[in-house]
């Protein structure tokens, strides 16, 4: 980092020290996927809405628990344990806990207790119950909807007698079905409550689609099946309401067009948006305990409109103040147009009937006029651009349009004498999905599209859209279909140009914010360091070391004790380095929990462990074509010592959980503070990786063999620390210098900068005055100069200021103003230090 760059971050930072802008932290605990069907609604809602509604900047972090799916104390200890981490050291102003899983893990493991909580669609015995030993939380409480869909059901099918209640195979979907049991007990003289749960979601299928006349189906979730299948999505709801002989209801709005009949629904979006309301108040400073919980508003029974008609059950038979969605318009409001105009020409062919009985000559002038509309209708439909036929059940075409040239480069007359030819034209590629969808068309009754490409006959390849409609006799029996292909080639290429660019910026977003993420961290670092000051003999040689090795891509092994600057010299020879214009990665080895080390090195795939739901890089693969700095080094565990070496042998490595070989390109430099050669002969270290980290090695050398520099460093941190906390400048004395040098050091570069900024904090005056507290472990004996304590140095520091005066105390040129000081402090001093003006003689 150049000088003019490190000064403009030196000045970012001051302004925002110097006028912080205020954030508020939100985390929100998901007991379920957010982008899982009715979960994503709500998170939408209670993100927009805080933001939106929030007077000040608000940063939002979302946590997918997992406790839907897996479960014991070892997964909730690593979960906890991750969260300490990452939460344990920030203020958080608000908790927002969805479900009621994530809810009863909070209160159970105590996270975060202080933190005001909100929570969204838990049970409302639950927080009720919390809610006398964890006060300070108030949320939206999901209304019932189960018992009264019930009720709803056998009031719209009186002749029920069973009803089959679907929900999947995960823990949480089974504990569900257990609390039905008891929700429904009273409905077990009424009716027959029989649960398909734990079961794949073929087996529901079957099972649904053998129920009885007399039986209806209530559709709870199916997150998960009996044979380990995971689906946020409607999809299974989809196929299941498909598959089933009887109409489905359902208790979530959000699956209503997915195929359910109707019910009494939630909406988990209003629950979202409500949820964000309360967020708001207990932001703009409300006690939680003192905001009621709030019941969900709005539950009305809903229903979808195509299921009604499937099922054939009439609007009128609804109960009143029914909510209807996606209706189907009727066919006068469709063709209404068009029904009149065949209505005009069916009184205007009544009124040419009667005429006909008088006037042959005129019905043969209409039957001339028919024969041209006739004609003109032929015209357009062979003239139209898109390529239309009719194709038998045994592959023959009885119709092709002439617009097939112009798509295709075949002639019509071609595929009526070559029925194959059509298949033969499709990509290779493609030729699986087009016979499919062939299939498709001749079996089902529905329109299937599908898009695919096609190699013309000059060889040119063209993407086309296909759609198909079964074609009937008049007497029911099947007669093929009829197919429409339209050339989409264009469309198609800008849409594949577009997801192409898509990735990219994909790519080199996750890029762009794991760089942003190391600047970021290493920004904060740099409050309080500083580079590597001191003119001293071994300060130059440490710099002709560092010039020596920074131009290569070496590995360097950095030697010294604790607070050195180690790490300021990694810096430094990142910055001289020809991977100067990619980011420092840096690790802090020690740090490393033992069961998070690798996956912070090398990274994990999906489901690696538990809690690992999505794929995680690690800062080997961050740092390809950069540098990493390995902190502390001599403290990875034996293990991980073996996958660093092969690193640095080939560059190749597997994240947890793969079997993918991954290669990157990382220059390495390492820093220990410990003997790593008395390590090897002990075993705490391999001797083969010791070799390869210590191809360039430099020693930092210690505060106490360069003293000539302790001036240097001093002046430095006093101004820095004078900045930072808004002080004016210092005068650093002799006395205070001469005891600065007399020191030891055991903490070296940092023990001095920490005290130095206790100093500029407890200085009143225009001099530094060092810390009372300040422990000093002086070289030389007891009787040097250098022996002395703080306190005999800061006795003869007033003597000498009180002699140049004349032991004048106050005034312009009195000792106190000198020192900095109040009259009456200095008195103070002088009384403690012992310190009386001698009698004149």
């Amino acid at each position: 980092m150049g000088p003019a760059v490190a000064a403009l971050l030196l000045t970012a930072l001051t302004a925002s020290r110097a006028a912080p802008a205020e954030r508020r932290m939100v985390v929100v605990l998901y007991s379920n996927p957010p982008e899982a069907a009715g979960v994503y609604e709500l998170s939408t809602a209670l993100t927009q809405g805080i933001r939106s509604g929030s007077k000040d900047a608000v940063e939002i972090y979302g946590e997918y628990t997992g406790l839907d799916r897996f479960a014991g104390p070892a997964y909730e200890d690593a979960l906890l344990a991750l969260y300490h981490q990452k939460y344990g050291a920030k203020k958080i102003d608000l908790l927002v806990v969805e479900g009621t899983d994530a809810f009863e893990f909070v209160t159970a493991r105590n996270f975060l207790p202080a933190v005001p909580m909100v929570t969204s669609y838990v049970a409302g015995r639950v927080v009720q119950s919390a809610r006398k030993t964890r006060g300070e939380l108030t949320g939206v409480l999901p209304a019932p909807t189960a018992v009264p869909t019930v009720e709803l059901m056998l009031s719209l099918y009186p002749s029920t007698r069973r009803i089959l209640l679907v929900l999947g195979a995960s823990a949480h979907e089974r504990e569900q079905a257990e609390q039905a049991r008891s929700l429904f007990a009273p409905f077990s003289d009424r009716v027959e409550m029989s649960y398909a749960t734990d079961l794949s979601l073929e087996q529901v299928e079957s099972r649904v689609a053998q129920l009885p006349d007399d039986a209806l189906v209530l559709f709870g979730s199916f997150v998960r099946d009996a044979s380990g299948r995971d689906d946020d999505s409607t999809a299974p709801l989809a196929r299941i309401s498909r598959a089933s002989r009887r109409p489905v209801f359902g208790v979530v709005r959000e699956d209503l067009g997915a195929g359910i009949l109707g019910g009494v629904l939630v909406s988990m979006g209003t629950a979202g948006k409500v949820s964000a309301e309360l967020a708001l108040r207990v932001l703009g400073g409300e006690a939680p305990s003192e905001i009621p919980l709030v019941e969900e508003p709005g539950v009305v029974p809903m229903f979808d409109a195509r299921e009604l008609e499937r099922w054939g059950l009439p609007h009128r038979t609804l109960p009143s103040g029914s909510v209807i969605l996606y209706r189907q318009p009727s066919l006068f409001e469709q063709h209404g147009r068009a029904i009149g105009l065949g209505l005009a020409v069916i009184a205007l062919e009544s009124m040419l009937v009667a005429g006909l009985v008088l006037q042959l000559r005129r019905r043969r002038r209409i039957e001339q006029e028919m024969a041209r509309a006739e004609s003109r209708y032929r015209t357009v439909a062979d003239f139209t651009h898109d390529w239309e036929f009719w194709r038998r059940r045994d592959g023959r075409f009885e119709y092709v349009s002439p617009s097939c040239e112009q798509v295709s480069g075949h002639a019509a007359s071609e595929f009526l004498e070559d029925p194959g030819l059509l298949d033969r034209l499709v990509h290779e590629d493609d030729l699986p999905a087009w016979k499919a969808a062939l299939e498709a068309a001749q079996a089902s009754g529905a329109e299937t599209p599908l898009e695919f490409r096609i190699r013309r006959g000059d060889g040119e390849v063209r993407w086309v859209r296909f759609a198909a409609n079964p074609v009937r006799m008049p007497d029911g029996t099947a007669a093929g279909f009829r197919g429409s292909i339209a050339d989409v080639t264009s469309r198609k290429v800008g849409e594949l140009a577009l997801e192409k660019a898509y990735r990219e910026i994909a790519e080199l977003k996750d890029r762009l914010e794991a760089e942003n993420t190391y600047y970021r961290e290493k920004i904060q670092s740099v409050e309080g360091s500083g580079e590597l000051l001191g003119q001293s003999d071994a300060m130059k040689y440490l710099h002709f070391r560092i010039r020596q090795v920074a131009p290569s891509d070496t590995t360097v092994l950095i030697l010294g004790e604790t607070g050195t600057g180690k790490e300021l010299v990694a810096d430094a020879i990142h910055a001289l380095g020809p991977r100067k214009d990619r980011p420092l990665i840096k690790v802090n080895c020690a740090a490393l929990p033992p069961a998070l080390a690798e996956s912070e090195l090398f990274g994990h795939e999906k489901g690696a462990f538990t809690g690992s739901t999505s794929q995680r890089k690690g800062r080997f693969e961050l740092a390809d074509g950069a540098t990493l700095f390995l902190d502390e080094v001599g403290e990875l565990p034996p293990e991980l010592q073996a996958k660093l070496l092969r690193v640095l042998q080939d560059g190749t490595f597997e994240r947890v959980g793969g079997h993918r070989t991954l290669k990157a390109d990382v220059r390495v430099i390492a820093a220990t503070n410990r003997n790593l050669v008395q390590d090897v002969k002990g075993g705490r270290f391999r001797e083969d990786l010791w070799y390869r980290l210590n191809v360039f090695p430099i020693s930092v050398p210690p505060l106490r063999q360069r003293k000539e520099d302790i001036p240097t460093l001093a002046l430095a941190f006093v101004d820095r620390a004078c900045q930072r906390l808004s002080k004016p400048a210092l005068e650093v004395p002799h006395a205070v210098m001469d005891a600065l040098q007399a020191r030891e050091w055991p903490g070296n570069v940092r023990e001095l900068q920490n005290l130095m900024e206790q100093a500029v904090l407890v200085s009143d005056g225009p001099t530094l005055r060092l810390p009372e507290e300040a422990p000093f472990e002086m070289a030389g004996s007891a009787g040097s100069s250098a022996g002395r304590s703080l306190e005999e140095v800061e006795r003869r520091h007033i003597l000498e200021v009180l002699e140049a005066t004349g032991w004048k105390l106050e005034g312009a040129d009195g000792a106190a103003a000198l020192l900095g000081l109040k009259p009456s402090t200095l008195r103070s001093r002088m009384q403690k230090l012992d310190i009386r003006r001698p009698s004149s003689s």
